[in-house]
């Protein structure tokens, strides 16, 4: 049933549909006018009344929804647009943007499986979607406006799925706006820029974003008529030698390779006045080259040319080829030929073609990948780290920075090596400690979290002997004391051996919940640029793209400038049960382990702090 009413009225039609024996409902705003909001309570009681009969809903506030399967042929929507049948299926969390996508479709003459407007969300969502066009034969393409997640975590396994089959394609709406350092209070969160966390969300998920319509649908046409390419080798047929230069030069910058597997360039010139005969040749020659991946080709026009021949003798020698071939083939007055050419992509630009073909063989890329191997750790108690942190909730309801014990006893249910540390209130029994240690020790002003002696350069390293060890306090303290800081005492740690410093991080995103960083440590933590992000890894696979984002940890752990490679199974372990740490506690809402000391045989955490707030529960949802 389709219901275009608000208020009281809304709720009466949906109680006669569920009466009735109606299995889904579409809510559409009441007039162009509506904006469609109503109150949490309408919206609850609408939820209600659908959840109760067993009936499915899109919206409330939905552009429509669009079916074109013969057995089905639905057009609900007040868009105006005529639709033809075919493979894209769009859907859009937002009326207008739903609007200009199917208007699109129509413009570049696309046909459409589906589309649905969500509106609300109210029920039927995004991820619902994901899983129908699954299972859909006609989808070939998946079209998606989105401005938020629901459930990332669900939405990241579905997307994975679907992808494997089917490419997503999406544009995100209402991107995250910049944070202010100087309100951050761990350097995870400093280092948090823009959409960095949505970007690894999609990425993880094998969804190709885009920032703006065109070359989203020029990308969508690609998929729609043409296989992948295998690899990013490019062969380049042209009658122009300076648009081939063109086109090569953006190859460069996009990844992609002109030669073939044996290093032979390949941009085909032909002569200005080639034809149709000339470019069939050279199209066949190409196909049958194994060291090709994909083809691109380009008529620049003249007097007495045939643009409509040329488009048209490359289509039909591309049909059924296993590499993909796209094309500029355009008039002398700069618009495409039209009615010819069908199933080759045929774009204005040279520059459009590389693009397209670029994000092509990313795709290629993600689907190559391994699927990765989930740990399977038996030393985890996740009943202690529980209880942990429910008995400072209940000395400390608001939550708050754990103390440097508790934080280290919260890591160690989870198996996350720390290195051993004293706090120290007088010289005497820093002495003492280390004696006991027996070796050089490293000596840190101490501080309540979430304040770091680094911040004031209150850290000595390598004291050994109790001369060094009173020479080191007294310093200490004259730092502290001019920094117009609190002189607590110390802390006293065995001297980790050498290696690099990382940052392993985490916050709680409103939006996407817990959130894993990844970048150097020490004093350079915080620094954007050398931070990644993702939601917590759940395989190997997934922990190693994250490590290898952070393109300094990534040189480090191999070796950088000669030095020995690092032990990077080790970080992997960390971050791995770090991220079955943070699904365990939710409650944990930022956090720094900075740094955590790798070394050629694993890896150490030397200092830490942990914010934790009690946990708001979401209104459970009625389910009959």
């Amino acid at each position: 049933m389709i219901i275009a009413a608000a208020g009281d009225e809304l709720l009466e039609f949906a109680a006669e549909a569920a009466t009735n024996g109606a299995r889904a409902l579409l809510v559409l705003p009441a007039s162009l006018e509506d904006d469609g909001v109503g109150s949490v309570e309408r919206d609850e009681r609408l939820l209600e009344i659908v959840r109760g009969s067993g009936m499915r809903m899109v919206g409330p506030s939905a552009l429509g929804v669009i079916n074109t399967a013969p057995e089905v042929s639905l057009n609900a929507t007040f868009s105006g647009a005529s639709v033809r049948a075919g493979a894209l299926a769009i859907a859009a969390q937002a009326v207008a943007p739903g609007i200009g996508l199917l208007g699109h479709a129509q413009a570049r003459q696309m046909g459409v499986s589906m589309l649905v407007s969500v509106g609300g969300r109210a029920d039927v969502s995004t991820n619902d979607l994901l899983e129908w066009c699954e299972a859909d034969d006609r989808t070939a393409v998946v079209m998606l406006y989105v401005e938020s997640f629901g459930n990332p975590e669900r939405f990241t396994r579905i997307a994975q799925r679907v992808s494997r089959r089917k490419p997503i394609l999406v544009i995100k709406g209402r991107r995250s706006a910049e944070r202010a350092r100087s309100q951050a209070r761990s350097d995870t969160a400093a280092a948090l820029r823009g959409d960095a966390v949505i970007d690894a969300v999609l990425r993880r998920a094998g969804v190709l974003r885009f920032d703006g319509s065109e070359e989203l649908f020029h990308v969508a046409q690609l998929f729609e008529s043409q296989p992948l390419p295998s690899g990013r080798r490019i062969g380049i047929v042209g009658n122009s030698a300076s648009v081939a230069t063109l086109a090569a030069d953006a190859c460069a910058t996009r990844g992609l390779e002109v030669r073939d597997a044996r290093g032979a360039p390949y941009p085909v010139l032909l002569a200005l006045g080639a034809g149709a005969d000339e470019y069939t040749a050279q199209v066949r020659a190409l196909f049958t080259n194994v060291g090709i991946d994909a083809l691109m080709v380009y008529y620049v026009d003249r007097l007495e040319g045939d643009p409509e021949g040329v488009l048209e003798t490359i289509s039909a020698v591309s049909s059924g080829q296993p590499k993909p071939l796209v094309a500029s083939v355009v008039r002398s007055d700069g618009r495409l030929p039209a009615g010819s050419g069908a199933g080759v992509p045929n774009y204005v630009f040279p520059e459009s073609c590389v693009a397209v073909l670029a994000r092509a063989a990313e795709h290629r890329e993600w689907l190559s990948r391994p699927l990765g191997v989930r740990p399977d750790y038996r030393d985890l108690d996740g009943i202690a780290a529980r209880a942990l942190i429910s008995s400072v909730l209940d000395r400390a309801p608001e939550g708050g920075w754990l103390s440097m014990p508790v934080a280290e006893a919260l890591l160690a249910t989870h198996g996350i090596p720390v290195a051993l540390s004293c706090r120290c209130r007088d010289l005497e029994r820093a002495l003492a400690v280390a004696q006991e240690i027996g070796g050089p020790v490293a000596l840190k002003a101490d501080f309540a979290p979430p304040a770091r002696a680094g911040e004031i350069d209150a850290v000595l390293l390598a004291l050994e002997g109790e001369s060094a060890l009173r020479s080191g306090w007294r310093e200490l303290e004259r730092r502290v004391q001019t920094a117009g800081r609190e002189w607590t005492g110390a802390i006293v740690q065995r001297l980790a051996r050498s290696g690099a410093d990382v940052l392993v991080g985490a916050f709680s995103d409103p939006d996407l919940g817990a959130v894993i960083a990844v970048g150097l440590g020490g004093r350079q933590a915080g620094l954007s640029e050398a931070v990644a992000f993702s939601l917590p890894p759940a395989t190997d696979l997934e922990t190693d793209e994250l490590i290898d984002s952070s393109h300094g940890v990534a040189a480090q752990l191999d070796g950088f400038r000669d030095a020995a490679a690092l032990d990077r199974q080790a970080l992997r372990e960390l971050i791995l049960r770090f991220a079955l740490l943070l699904r365990e506690v939710p409650e944990v809402v930022e956090a720094d382990l900075n740094p955590v000391r790798c070394t050629t045989n694993g890896c150490v955490v030397l200092d830490m702090r942990v914010r934790i707030e009690r946990r708001r529960r979401g209104k459970p949802v009625k389910t009959w």
